[in-house]
């Protein structure tokens, strides 16, 4: 029997799309007023002003687009304006009197936005379900992957919180599920997993006993 996977949304990264939206939405403002102060009387080169209001026009046009699009796109443009934004600020610091480390330093915050950005795609899909041949699979944090072995799996529970997996030994495996946003979907397919593998349902009380 080959893989069958299920795709699920994540509540927690939803929320830390919504916060970094805010978050980058304030950073547009900061630049274009750092840009405003660059231009002064004073000023030496326009190079970096122009680089901090293009920047911050892309954070408040990504910022647009991923709050007005109804799908997800194969590139993370909002990270990849966050990238943008944090190479100015990092090109900005060159001028100032720091260690070599320290520049270095200031860099890797950029690389790691844009790392994100290009892969968004990938990372949404790595949010899943998955049932192979050996194991039935959770993941719903980019770090994190739940695996739970068929061999001995004799009774499966779905409660509110979690997915209760009991082997025949009486050992009990829980699967947090509360992250998941279409959770109904995914508990049916789930469960429809558990049905075809001979898997038997338990009684829920004896489920909502285990820690």
């Amino acid at each position: 029997m080959s893989a069958e996977v299920f795709r699920v949304e994540s509540r927690r990264f939803a929320r830390a799309r919504r916060v970094q939206t805010i978050q980058h939405v304030a950073a547009a403002m900061l630049l274009i007023m750092a840009a405003v102060s660059h231009l002064g009387p004073d000023s030496h080169s326009i190079v970096l002003p122009v680089l901090e209001l293009l920047t911050a026009v892309a954070l408040i046009v990504a910022a647009i687009w991923q709050k007005v699009r109804k799908t997800h796109t194969r590139v993370g443009w909002l990270e990849l304006a966050g990238s943008a934004m944090t190479f100015v600020e990092a090109i900005a610091k060159l001028q100032e009197p720091h260690r070599p480390l320290f520049h270095v330093l200031t860099f890797i915050p950029p690389v790691i936005l844009l790392f994100f950005g290009l892969f968004e795609s990938r990372i949404r899909e790595g949010f899943r379900l998955e049932a192979n041949d050996h194991a039935f699979l959770l993941q719903t944090h980019i770090f994190r992957l739940k695996r739970v072995k068929w061999d001995g799996l004799q009774t499966y529970a779905i409660t509110p919180k979690q997915i209760v997996l009991t082997r025949e030994d009486g050992h009990a495996t829980t699967l947090k599920t509360t992250d998941i946003e279409n959770r109904d979907a995914a508990m049916a397919w789930a469960e429809e997993q558990f049905v075809r593998r001979g898997l038997t349902p338990a009684q829920l009380p004896e489920a909502l006993g285990v820690s």
